[in-house]
C-alpha cells in the first residue's frame, strides 16, 4: 500500500489559482515535525487565527514571498484546498 503525500509545495500556479478563485485570505499553520526542517500548512479562506497562527492577505508581499525556496522551510498545501473548482 503506498503512502500518498496529501501535501504539495506551494507555488505560483497555486496562488494564481487561489487569486482566481476568490481566495483573499491565507492561514499559516505550523505543522509538527521531527526534522530540522519546518513545515507550514496554507490554509486558503481561514480568517480566524487560531493562537499563534498567521494571517495574511493573498495579495500581500508576504504570501509572494512563500515562493521563495528556502532548505530550511517548506510551505505546503493540501491536496483538499488545490480540487476547488466553482
Amino acid at each position: 500500500m503506498e503512502n500518498e503525500n496529501p501535501y504539495q509545495l506551494f507555488n505560483a500556479q497555486i496562488l494564481m489559482d487561489w487569486r482566481q478563485n476568490g481566495i483573499t485570505y491565507i492561514k499559516i499553520v505550523e505543522l509538527d515535525s521531527e526534522l530540522t526542517i519546518k513545515f507550514f500548512e496554507l490554509i486558503p479562506n481561514s480568517e480566524i487565527p487560531d493562537s499563534g497562527d498567521t494571517i495574511y492577505h493573498i495579495d500581500s508581499e508576504d504570501v509572494e514571498d512563500l515562493l521563495e525556496p528556502s532548505p530550511k522551510v517548506k510551505f505546503l498545501v493540501h491536496e483538499i484546498y488545490l480540487e476547488e473548482e466553482d
